[in-house]
């Protein structure tokens, strides 16, 4: 039935992404981050979605069917993407040899660089802008939704388990942390009262998802966007309110089994999990320390030859004491070390100047917000949100392996496209004082 509903979705959304190519693109962005496949059993499951509808999108726009598509314009951003990705192309060629998803991991980089650079392109109006919001909370937060009402349906007893496409429970969490920001911004803006409620009811069952994947770090993120919301936000009093609705349920709700996981952070360094993770940032920090601009390829960590050649090096951290590990080709746990140990320290250094680029950016959105006056306080509401879910992602990706995950560079990127939609805006209000 399943296979079917979609079959049928797939005759409608084709042709429409074929005639107005920005429905196409979102589409694009939908399917890559709600993985569909994952929900499907019949002959509708190995299609390849994603692939589908940026062909189709990308057709249309060579054909120009796309009116308000605007001509390539360098930034600061894409500047550090594609040098992030040409980076990369030389690190894959490079690697070493028998690494099993080098290619792939690349391949994975490069598709979704492309989708970010055509984002400042196609995404030139505030409802624009607005769609793609959506079109990411409403991708995510259905997972987020359907493991939240099973928490609740269960007495806290649900255990979320992740999809293929994102990895274990811990990027669950870390891909349902980054939403909740988005969730709160289009609760205070989407004009229709029932898209207001629904998105402020997929909050709490979204943070309720996150303790179910019983994920330590997404604690520790979970903080972080409380203390940014409260500190960010214009209305201090709604921030307050909302944060505090998804604690007391976090409180009421959680088992006795989260509350004791929860409490072993404080004793991170008597873990054998978490030492475990610094071993292997030993492993990824030896791997650039040999390979220092090209690094050692994708997942090169994960590598059981290349792990025992550097298993008994002690990179970066030789002042930590760390457990030999009886398995080797482990992940690198961290976003730093397996940017780190993939690309070597310039890869790194390109890496941490996008992130930071992204809260420059965001500084640069506010000036001009408040330049041009009002009415322009959603952009810089927006940029707060979208740093807020950078910040969850720098905070809980710092203890996990994923560097190349889709929604980071989404965030980014609209950061910038909010950005150019305000310069914009103030060249017009120039224009017009002029005339």
């Amino acid at each position: 039935m399943r296979d079917l509903l979609v079959f049928g979705f797939l005759l409608l959304a084709v042709p429409l992404s074929f005639m107005a190519p920005f429905a196409g693109y979102l589409l694009w962005g939908w399917a890559g981050l709600i993985a569909i496949s994952y929900y499907l059993y019949g002959f509708m499951a190995g299609l390849g979605y994603v692939q589908l509808f940026a062909i189709v999108t990308l057709a249309a726009l060579m054909m120009k069917r796309e009116p308000a598509f605007m001509r390539f314009t360098p930034t600061r951003t894409t500047v550090l993407l594609g040098l992030f990705v040409a980076h990369g192309l030389l690190v894959a060629l490079l690697a070493y040899p028998g690494l099993a998803r080098n290619w792939e991991l690349y391949g994975n980089l490069t598709k979704t660089a492309l989708f970010c650079v055509l984002m400042p392109m196609l995404a030139t109006s505030r409802f624009r802008i607005h769609a793609l919001v959506v079109m990411v909370a409403l991708a995510v937060s259905f997972h987020g939704a359907l493991d939240g009402l099973k928490f609740i349906a269960s007495g806290g007893g649900h255990n979320a388990q992740a999809i293929k496409s994102f990895g274990d429970n811990n990027h669950l969490a870390l891909v349902l942390l980054m939403v909740l920001p988005l969730l709160y911004y289009l609760y205070r803006y989407s004009a229709g009262t029932l898209a207001r409620y629904g998105f402020l009811a997929a909050l709490p069952l979204t943070v309720l998802a996150i303790v179910a994947t019983h994920s330590r770090g997404a604690l520790l993120g979970l903080f972080a966007i409380a203390v940014w919301i409260v500190l960010k936000s214009r209305s201090k009093v709604l921030g307050v309110v909302v944060v505090g609705l998804c604690v007391f349920m976090v409180v009421k709700l959680a088992p006795d089994q989260w509350s004791t996981r929860m409490e072993t952070i404080q004793t991170a360094d008597q873990d054998a999990s978490f030492m475990g993770r610094v071993t292997a940032w030993k492993v990824s920090s030896a791997i650039a320390v040999a390979n220092p601009i090209f690094g050692g390829g994708f997942r090169a960590v994960q590598s059981h030859p290349v792990w025992d050649s550097f298993k008994h090096s002690q990179g970066l951290l030789g002042f930590v004491d760390t457990p030999m590990l009886s398995r080797s080709g482990v992940a690198a746990h961290s976003i730093w070390f397996e940017v780190l140990g993939d690309q070597g320290f310039i890869g790194l250094f390109i890496f941490i100047a996008l992130l930071v680029n992204a809260f420059v950016t965001r500084r640069e959105v506010w000036k001009l917000v408040r330049k041009n006056g009002s009415g322009q306080q959603w952009a810089g509401d927006l940029v707060d949100m979208l740093a807020a879910a950078l910040l969850a992602y720098v905070v809980s990706g710092s203890l996990l392996s994923a560097a190349y995950f889709q929604i980071p560079y989404v965030c980014l990127m609209l950061i910038e496209v909010v950005k150019q939609h305000q310069l914009r805006h103030a060249a017009q209000h120039i224009t017009t004082k002029a005339v």
